[in-house]
């Protein structure tokens, strides 16, 4: 058994696989999200456990060694947890169906900023670049306001989809929710750690798997189908762009053949879902191999990943469709076994340093 400072260099090392092992290490990340004022208060008034430290992290070391001591237990730590949760729980689900009716008023899903969705960093940009005065307030005016309203909006309805998705887990009697919302875990799954991770099929990762599977790049292919059959687009476009334009212009030809050049893309992607899903390992581990290095964890990981087959940019509707969400949660929890959960491992690099979690996918495509 490890004590309180190993957790912790453990945790700061991302060596989170160990935590898995080790019910003192379940114990040591429950408290952990437990460690805030509001909390300690709603502890002490509801559970008489009133603590002799000062500073947040000396209060972490004394619950931890009071557990580890056998002087609360883990069922009690269980209890605060479900405790402090129900309001919260409460408020979401009484207002469930009103948040999802407004989500449903989001028309189109664009980020502000510049190509890596940064609105400060365009901003930033601007101030630099531009000199003159009336410029600069044109851009105030026009670009910068339609990318922060676009940015604020992206914004809101990620925040709101992820609620309520977290709600579904959070109201499931397998389900421990980590209160304190600490880094790395948001619930735990029959004291399984978890963090939930709501995505979309990688545009990179299916560009890799069409260069695996020998079909050839999609926005190739398509620019030399309107070579082909003499279909206009800018050149000066993004690929997304150029590939709304081709499609769009062969949907509006009836030229059979044009159609089943499309239709055969198609089918190359399908079958690239198909072995996705049923090969989940795949992308677990491009998934982690390729998060950003401001956000990079190796905790373990429940990946949500959205696929509309037919028209992949349009995705991120799904992620409001909780008449498909809510049963697929369901039915993947009332399943779930902690056992089977375990043998998920993936291993992967990440800057040149090896990682091991446990992880897996639960795909909502239509």
């Amino acid at each position: 058994m490890r004590n309180f400072e190993e957790w912790l260099n453990l945790f700061n090392s991302q060596n989170l696989y160990l935590f898995n092992k080790d019910e003192s290490g379940i114990l040591w990340l429950k408290i952990k999200s437990m460690i805030r004022k509001e909390i300690l208060d709603f502890i002490k008034i509801h559970f008489n456990i009133i603590l002799q430290t000062k500073t947040q992290q000396e209060k972490f070391r004394e619950l931890y060694n009071l557990a580890i001591e056998g002087m609360i237990t883990h069922n009690d730590i269980d209890k605060i947890l479900h405790s402090y949760n129900k309001v919260e729980i409460a408020t979401i689900e009484q207002k469930f169906h009103e948040i999802e009716s407004e989500l449903y008023k989001m028309t189109y899903f664009a980020w502000g900023g510049d190509s890596t969705n940064s609105l400060d960093k365009q901003i930033v940009s601007y101030v630099k670049d531009i000199y003159k005065y009336n410029d600069i307030v044109y851009k105030i005016e026009n670009d910068i306001a339609e990318n922060t309203r676009n940015y604020t909006l992206s914004s809101w309805y990620n925040n709101w989809t992820t609620i309520l998705t977290e709600h579904i887990f959070k109201i499931h009697p397998k389900v421990t929710s980590a209160i304190g919302k600490i880094k790395s875990v948001d619930f735990f799954i029959e004291n399984i750690p978890i963090d939930l991770k709501i995505t979309y099929l990688p545009k990179e990762f299916l560009k890799m798997q069409r260069k695996n599977y020998g079909f050839g790049s999609e926005i190739t292919l398509l620019k030399q189908i309107a070579k082909r059959y003499s279909l206009v687009f800018d050149k000066m476009d993004s690929d997304e762009t150029i590939k709304y334009q081709i499609v769009q212009q062969i949907k509006d030809t009836n030229n059979k053949n044009l159609f089943w050049e499309l239709q055969n893309i198609d089918k190359q992607n399908q079958k690239i879902i198909y072995d996705t899903i049923h090969n989940k390992y795949t992308l677990i581990r491009w998934l982690y191999e390729n998060q950003g290095d401001l956000r990079f964890g190796a905790e373990n990981r429940l990946f949500i990943v959205l696929i509309d087959s037919s028209d992949f940019s349009q995705s991120w509707k799904l992620k409001r469709n909780f008449r498909i969400i809510r049963p697929t949660i369901i039915d993947y929890l009332n399943d779930f076994s902690s056992a089977n959960f375990s043998n998920n491992i993936v291993d992967f690099v990440f800057h040149q340093k090896n990682y091991k979690a446990l992880a897996d996918i639960i795909f909502i495509v239509t």
